[in-house]
């Protein structure tokens, strides 16, 4: 019965084929998210119902639209589940709308602009399935794309993959050293984690929604990048990041400025809330109260957590034994960082230097001794 879809999986695998035994296969929610990019919808919704792993269902989640989405939409209304804001909320509320109704283990949410390979979803499942530690979620490359689906490039700049085609991103200081993935419509996330962490409070994130949902679950469960690319990525002038010079492409994705980007201090508002009002909900996934601790000054420094929060005496004094771990843990992650760029322009240099050495050997005939 899951002989295709688990062939698909396995189409992806670096270590052999895998079996599931008794088991079933999981369900995936392909969550699409839309506002206004109804000339996109068509070939974003065909990448999504064609995938060559079987069990997937599609929820697309009209954001109030004004233009001709949703008439497109019709079209798909028997493959489908169609819902619609009443009004324009923007992403990170339309992403938990349409998580209220998923049914699948595990949920991909798509920008109506991208477009997924065919083979998108089973790669992700390859990881998620096969590969240790189980994580949060899972990241693949993002291609760019023109307005009109020509290729621009192979990569995503922002993909911190450490030259290993599957690397682990293990829960970390948010906003160091950097981010590390592609965007949005290139992950894969656990449904529960993004239960657990879902919020009312979206407005904040109305665009950017990955800023929250991706730095969350990183901070509870890590994730694994995937090196191949699957997933379409479109710059065609309206999407915030497509303001980007691709040419080098070193301009940071995330500036507030330039791309409405949320800042930081908003981040760590949002995941500090949850974490300390609904700690009942958040310390039985921790081992202990001092790992909980950490996480919290995971998201900021303790003084921040103490100005603006009430907490009880048992969490204070956690907090404050964990202070000079976690700052050790935050040097030694831009510590890292900053060594990395002095490698790279060392490597740098010293290409230059062979490529010029080898130019006069050739000219000349300059031998070495």
């Amino acid at each position: 019965m899951f002989t295709k879809s688990l062939e698909a999986i396995n189409n992806h695998s670096v270590d052999g084929k895998h079996t599931i035994g008794s088991s079933k296969l999981p369900l995936v929610s392909i969550i699409v998210t839309n506002y206004n990019y109804g000339e996109f919808l068509e070939e974003c919704l065909d990448s999504c119902i064609n995938q060559d792993y079987e069990f997937c269902e599609v929820i697309v989640v009209d954001d109030a639209s004004t233009d001709d989405s949703l008439k497109k939409l019709e079209r798909y209304s028997d493959s489908i589940t169609i819902l619609s804001n009443d009004s324009n909320k923007g992403q990170l509320a339309s992403f938990f709308t349409g998580l209220k109704v998923a049914n699948g283990e595990f949920i991909v949410f798509v920008d109506s602009d991208d477009f997924l390979d065919h083979d998108a979803i089973s790669a992700h499942l390859y990881i998620h399935l096969f590969q240790k530690p189980p994580v949060g979620f899972t990241c693949l490359r993002n291609r760019q794309v023109s307005k009109n689906s020509y290729l621009l490039n192979d990569f995503h700049m922002d993909f911190y993959n450490n030259n290993q085609e599957i690397a682990y991103i293990s829960p970390r200081v948010i906003h160091t050293p950097t981010w590390s993935w592609s965007t949005t419509s290139a992950m894969m996330f656990r449904a529960d984690l993004l239960r657990l962490i879902a919020t009312e409070n979206t407005d904040d994130f109305r665009v950017c929604a990955d800023y929250y949902i991706v730095h969350f679950a990183n901070l509870l469960g890590g994730s694994l990048l995937f090196d191949r690319a699957k997933v379409n990525y479109r710059r065609h002038g309206g999407n915030s990041f497509s303001k980007n010079f691709l040419i080098g492409g070193q301009r940071p994705t995330g500036h507030e400025k330039y791309h409405n980007h949320p800042g930081h201090a908003t981040l760590q508002k949002a995941i500090l809330s949850k974490l300390i009002f609904e700690r009942e909900r958040f310390e039985p996934y921790f081992s202990n109260l001092e790992i909980y601790a950490e996480t919290i000054l995971f998201v900021a420094p303790l003084n921040l957590v103490l100005s603006n929060y009430q907490l009880d005496n048992s969490l204070k004094n956690a907090l404050v034994a964990k202070e000079k771990r976690v700052k050790n843990i935050l040097k030694e992650q831009l510590g890292i960082k900053k060594w990395a760029i002095k490698w790279f322009q060392f490597h740098d240099k010293f290409l230059k230097i062979k490529s010029v050495k080898e130019s006069i050997q050739k000219c000349y005939g300059v031998r070495l001794k």
